[in-house]
């Protein structure tokens, strides 16, 4: 199964509960009815929206979306959800910082504050932690380790 049918399908439950949560007189059997106007077929007994297809499962969200519901149109495929690599050198920077704002040797321990100080250490801005060459990153943990030993 695909993501994005795994995506329409939770999309449909979720409509689904929606409409016996705010139209009146909605149960389990209308939802089925539309799943059947669909092309929903029997599975096991029961009308499944896992027996439809992708156009099918669109028209289904659409005859929810005609009766009120609102649903976002965005889809996000899960290779965008991988947790983002971060370097050693910024992990190591962002930990040395929260060291010493646990410390109490750094006023603000904020993302912000942190850099503020990698700007005045490489005398430009800097937007965030990825924007710093090696040597700017292996220059701003030595300070924060000589930080840390005083």
């Amino acid at each position: 199964m695909t993501d994005l049918v795994k995506h329409y399908l939770q999309q449909v439950g979720i409509a689904k509960r929606w409409a016996e949560k705010t139209l009146p007189g909605w149960d389990d059997d209308m939802h089925r009815i539309v799943l059947q106007r669909h092309g929903a077929i029997e599975v096991e007994g029961r009308v499944s929206a896992k027996s439809l297809n992708v156009p099918q499962l669109a028209s289904v969200l659409d005859d929810y979306t005609a009766r009120g519901w609102t649903r976002r149109k965005t889809y996000q495929p899960s290779t965008s959800s991988r947790p983002m690599v971060v370097s050693p050198q910024i992990s190591m920077i962002v930990k040395l910082w929260g060291k010493l704002g646990h410390a109490g040797r750094v006023n603000n321990a904020s993302r912000q504050a942190l850099l503020a100080f990698c700007a005045r250490q490489t005398a430009h801005n800097v937007p965030d932690l990825d924007s710093l060459t090696d040597a700017e990153r292996q220059a701003i943990i030595e300070a924060l380790k000589a930080w840390m030993a005083r």
